[in-house]
């Protein structure tokens, strides 16, 4: 199901979808509310910096119609992967949230593949480990490509370790 859309949409103007899709767990779902997303990045985010990562063009959330009525970010799962590896780029470097972001925007063509192929890296453990890629070697990581995509592949291995993607499980009506 493509999840993207224009500004002025609503990707679920139903408030009926919004509400049985949120039942479930956001890694069932790969869609995450504002305080899920908020809370399953690692490092400090806020409303207001998720926001201005949006206006940076890192992140663009999808709106949907909430049943009482008004709308409802919702966040796609690679989003939040964005999000981590700009956090995670931060830690490294020393830079700045958005000067990490704006690189990861700027390098899009490449990195995005490293984005969508989220799901190889479900029940790999070894994200959880050190990664070099990661942890030193914070020089010249945000100008060199090859050291970029290793770092953001790090980021994404251990994001889904961590979110522990294998441990959910789909309800029985759709097995």
């Amino acid at each position: 199901m493509e999840w993207r859309a224009e500004k002025s949409e609503y990707t679920l103007r139903d408030p009926g979808a919004l509400g049985a899709l949120l039942i479930y767990d956001w890694r069932l779902r790969s869609v995450l509310t504002d305080d899920e997303m908020l809370a399953t990045i690692d490092g400090p985010l806020s409303t207001s910096v998720l926001r201005h990562l949006q206006r940076l063009g890192l992140v663009r959330a999808l709106h949907g119609v909430r049943p009482q009525g008004g709308r409802m970010r919702i966040w796609c799962l690679e989003d939040a992967l964005r999000v981590q590896a700009a956090a995670n780029l931060a830690r490294a470097t020393g830079k700045k949230l958005s000067v990490c972001a704006t690189v990861i925007v700027c390098d899009r063509a490449a990195l995005d593949p490293v984005f969508a192929d989220w799901e190889r890296h479900v029940g790999d453990e070894s994200g959880l480990q050190s990664d070099a890629a990661l942890e030193g070697g914070a020089h010249g990581l945000l100008t060199d490509l090859p050291a970029l995509k290793r770092a953001v592949q790090a980021s994404v291995r251990r994001f889904m370790a961590r979110s522990r993607f294998d441990q959910v499980s789909a309800p029985a009506f759709l097995l």
